[in-house]
């Protein structure tokens, strides 16, 4: 017999709705290098000001100060700097690390394993897909979190719970050991930064879960 579903009150809807955009926003300085207007727009403030949640602890102030700093300097020798360590971090396995679930939790690291499609079936209930899965993993970092981030915005109690759920049993099984690695070996401060911060964050959005 399921449970059921958890009651939200104003304030619940209220926070999950802010957390839906801080992850959001988390997703989209992932999904790809970036461009001019975005690190123009991300310098006009401080990085503490990008989120709504107003996440504790030493990880999250760490990353942020290396976020100020990752978008200080906007020189072409600087974005250049960025766009060489996306793809060393996402996308060649420059850095001995991947974004995607399967790679962490098979014992091969082999990638678009039962992961992947565990993960696709999550989506496949609540009537999602990722776009292209040969060219980006259903497991990839960016796909995980934008879900999490569609279950908030719902405002239903039960899609909150899976996230929550998701959480446990998917993304954070594995996103300390890549963005831990990232926040190690990443060559800018901008994606140490990024890595500690969306740690920080996953734990607290799990936790106000």
């Amino acid at each position: 017999m399921n449970a059921p579903a958890p009651h939200l009150t104003p304030e619940a809807l209220q926070v999950l709705t802010a957390a839906a955009d801080d992850l959001t926003v988390l997703a989209r300085l992932h999904d790809s290098e970036p461009d001019m207007d975005l690190l123009q727009g991300l310098s006009a403030t401080p990085s503490r000001d990008w989120f709504a949640l107003q996440v504790k602890g030493d990880g999250m102030e760490q990353g942020l100060k290396l976020l100020d700093e990752g978008v200080s300097d906007l020189s072409p020798n600087c974005i250049d700097a960025l766009w060489v360590d996306y793809a060393d971090l996402y996308l060649t396995f420059g850095k001995r690390v991947a974004p995607n679930e399967s790679y962490w939790l098979t014992d091969d690291h082999i990638e678009r394993q039962s992961p992947m499609f565990e993960v696709r079936n999550w989506y496949a209930h609540y009537g999602l897909t990722a776009p292209d899965w040969r060219k980006r993993a259903d497991d990839h970092l960016v796909h995980e979190i934008e879900f999490i981030a569609a279950l908030l915005k719902t405002g239903e109690g039960t899609a909150a719970r899976d996230a929550g759920r998701f959480l446990d049993q998917h993304l954070l099984l594995w996103s300390k050991d890549f963005l831990g690695g990232v926040a190690q070996r990443a060559n800018t401060p901008f994606y140490s930064g990024l890595a500690l911060v969306t740690e920080a964050v996953l734990l607290s959005v799990r936790s106000l879960l």
